[in-house]
């Protein structure tokens, strides 16, 4: 476990109180307090946010972190930072979340639903977020995340990340949510359609919810 992030997650740093901006961002994504201190998500110290990441992030200010979930309990060994600002990079794309560079993706599994979600034959949501995940869980529906739209498999291949064969998918309904960009960018649409190949390939009924193109 990265040592920052271990710090982060364990009793000595438990009350530590969010930063307002981060509650703010947090509720307007329609979390709850209930939810956000069950997923323990926390307001970074700034001296740590480098170190977190492993590399140096001069334009970010401030960040929270977003812990994922292990199935077996505990935590990833994952870093996922919501920064303050966010900034365009060299390509013009709007970067709001960072992780350390060449970390593989992972999925995102909200805890209050985790064992319907693992065992459990109840539709299951593949939400693309976080946040949206966990926005999806707290109406009591199973819920998993996925990070970006090429976040559901490793680089050099289509297989379904290792992560999903903590699922039962064989025979199970799958409601794959992507951002509504789905609807206007073709890479985007490309990208989903390998996606809803791969679950099917596991057995899955796929259907994609399509939401309106807003941004995240």
């Amino acid at each position: 476990m990265n040592p920052h992030l271990d710090f982060l997650l364990s009793g000595a740093y438990a009350h530590s109180t969010l930063h307002p901006e981060h509650l703010g961002d947090l509720r307007k994504s329609g979390l709850s307090d209930e939810t956000i201190n069950n997923q323990k998500i926390r307001s970074v110290p700034p001296d740590m946010i480098d170190r977190l990441l492993g590399f140096e992030a001069p334009r970010v200010r401030h960040a929270y972190v977003i812990p994922f979930a292990h199935p077996r309990g505990g935590w990833m060994n994952h870093v996922r930072l919501k920064i303050f600002p966010g900034y365009e990079d060299r390509r013009g794309n709007t970067v709001k979340y960072l992780g350390p560079r060449g970390a593989a993706p992972r999925l995102f599994f909200p805890i209050v639903t985790l064992e319907p979600v693992c065992h459990g034959d109840a539709p299951l949501y593949v939400v693309e977020g976080a946040k949206k995940a966990l926005s999806v869980a707290q109406l009591g529906r199973s819920a998993v995340g996925f990070e970006g739209v090429e976040c559901w498999h490793e680089a050099g291949s289509r297989a379904l990340l290792s992560d999903f064969d903590y699922l039962r998918l064989r025979g199970r309904t799958v409601e794959l949510v992507p951002d509504g960009d789905v609807r206007t960018n073709p890479n985007v649409t490309r990208a989903v359609e390998r996606f809803v190949d791969a679950l099917q390939a596991r057995g899955a009924t796929v259907r994609v919810v399509l939401l309106p193109a807003v941004a995240a």
